[in-house]
């Protein structure tokens, strides 16, 4: 993770008006190489299938989008059928999802079979495979794949959306990126954040919190299956039920977060440090019970380095328009199960020479 933001932090001061494509690499890259132990490239397919992907399953899970849902009986007709579109599309969607679901997979499989195999958590899954005459072999074959694929795909998508939705917090709240940025230099010293530095940085690590709390990537979590019957406040719920968490109202309770719409990260601090008295937001943002995000740790340490990293050297500030003003910035994010803001301008420059300096030098120091 250290390498790949310093690799992000690069990327943005040479071409930063493609700031949000250089947040998808960074975190598609990190959770790739940990998954397959691959080193992903900008405009990768294997990174840009995934992100067609959860775009796919997004689209897909918006109830009523496509008219079969309310006629089933329009499954039947052919694909080349006018008005039969949805179906054009979930074909595309489809092979998208094969694709990115087996190819990296068999990728290290030929690699495990001529021993040439990085490290990684599909290398592991898959020396941990019974024998290929096994009769459960097939079984739980697919079930590495299907760890692997969800596993890369949900944590590329969700980091890169909540990075995006603190870049956006810095543009509508710019004392708090001061404050940040006040934090980081007096604890750094002209030096790039490390991992071991988050004890000392308790406002950046409450900015991590406030990211997460304040624009929920998953505002209804996943949906979850009644695995038998119950009642919660005099409602029966039968078994086989779907049941969501409403996060975004969990994050958003103004008897436990004041003023729950603004950016606060003051709101996690008392004297000086995290306050273990508010709601840790992990305790809904990453999902519920057995099916808990199992990344979320590696998700918090992402967002983590990204923040200091960031605020360490560049500032975030309104595009500028044609006459060197700078432009309303008008904040709005998708709906969906998986919410982000949508595609926005702003401007991001080295906070001096001597970071820009520190900048360039950052991959002598990985």
């Amino acid at each position: 993770q250290l390498k790949s933001v310093r690799t992000f932090i690069r990327n943005v001061m040479e071409s930063p008006d493609e700031f949000s494509e250089w947040i998808h690499f960074y975190t598609s890259s990190s959770i790739m190489e940990i998954i397959y132990g691959m080193k992903a490239k900008p405009e990768d397919p294997y990174v840009d299938n995934a992100k067609k992907a959860i775009e796919g399953f997004n689209e897909a899970a918006v109830p009523g989008k496509f008219l079969v849902e309310t006629f089933p009986v329009m499954k039947h007709i052919p694909s080349w059928f006018p008005g039969a579109g949805w179906k054009r599309q979930a074909l595309f969607w489809r092979d998208v999802n094969r694709e990115v679901r087996v190819r990296p997979f068999n990728l290290v499989k030929d690699q495990v079979n001529e021993g040439t195999a990085t490290r990684s958590v599909c290398r592991t899954l898959i020396g941990n495979l019974p024998d290929s005459t096994a009769p459960d072999r097939i079984v739980k074959e697919n079930i590495a794949i299907d760890t692997c694929a969800v596993s890369f795909i949900g944590a590329a998508e969700t980091s890169h959306s909540a990075a995006r939705v603190f870049f956006m917090a810095m543009l509508m709240n710019p004392e708090v990126q001061k404050k940040g940025q006040a934090e980081l230099d007096k604890v750094l010293n002209g030096r790039l954040p490390e991992p071991n530095d988050g004890p000392n940085l308790p406002y950046i690590s409450a900015m991590v919190k406030e990211t997460l709390r304040w624009q929920l990537v998953l505002p209804l979590a996943v949906p979850h299956v009644a695995i038998e019957a119950d009642e919660y406040n005099g409602y029966y719920i039968p078994k086989g039920t779907i049941v969501f968490g409403n996060s975004w109202t969990f994050m958003h309770d103004p008897e436990v977060y004041k003023d729950p719409e603004s950016y606060m990260p003051e709101r996690f601090l008392k004297d000086g440090k995290l306050d273990s008295s508010i709601r840790d937001p992990s305790t809904a943002v990453f999902g519920y019970g057995r099916r808990i995000c199992p990344g979320r740790y590696f998700a918090l340490n992402a967002l983590y380095l990204m923040i200091a990293h960031t605020l360490a050297v560049f500032d975030i500030k309104p595009a500028l328009d044609e006459n060197d003003n700078e432009k309303e910035f008008k904040a709005d994010v998708t709906g969906g199960m998986i919410s982000q803001p949508v595609p926005f301008q702003c401007m991001i420059v080295p906070r001096s020479k001597a970071a820009a300096d520190l900048i360039q030098n950052s991959d002598l120091m990985e």
